[in-house]
């Protein structure tokens, strides 16, 4: 089982590049854990626009949109962000609230923004009973992100 009282702390940076028509909006960021097979174990952190257009944009957060069966869950969800440095964290549970079993997954940091760029960055990860940390690769504006099991 995932150990007790360790969470998985997830760090990143959104930076805005130049992109899109118009002003730069907003993306929505979707920040979750996949196992072996792409299934979606749980939604660490999800951040798209609830009001006006609500889900209209979150298939654009493609590889989520798809693990997630389409966004039938929205429960880990929050407003969008502006370029800044964020953390998430991951208590260790699936979806259904259960602790994982330690073993092999993938973390997965993935951002889209309104007619313009779409960015995902993803590292394997092992949870265990030792602690770790890894850095994922910047992708286009996903910038320093890394992830810390803390026990």
């Amino acid at each position: 089982m995932f150990p007790t009282g360790a969470e998985l702390a997830v760090a990143f940076a959104y930076v805005a590049g130049a992109g899109g028509r118009g002003r730069i909006l907003n993306p929505y960021v979707a920040v979750w854990v996949e196992d072996h097979a792409g299934n979606l174990i749980d939604t660490i952190g999800l951040w798209f626009l609830q009001e006006q257009k609500g889900t209209r944009w979150l298939n654009d957060l493609r590889r989520w949109y798809s693990a997630s069966n389409q966004a039938s869950d929205t429960s880990m969800s929050g407003a969008t962000r502006p370029a800044g440095a964020y953390s998430v964290v991951w208590d260790g549970t699936d979806l259904s609230g259960n602790p994982v079993e330690q073993g092999d997954y993938f973390l997965f940091i993935e951002a889209a923004r309104e007619h313009g760029p779409y960015s995902i960055t993803s590292t394997p990860i092992t949870i265990g009973s030792q602690p770790f940390s890894v850095a994922l690769s910047d992708n286009v504006e996903i910038a320093d992100a890394s992830a810390e099991l803390i026990l």
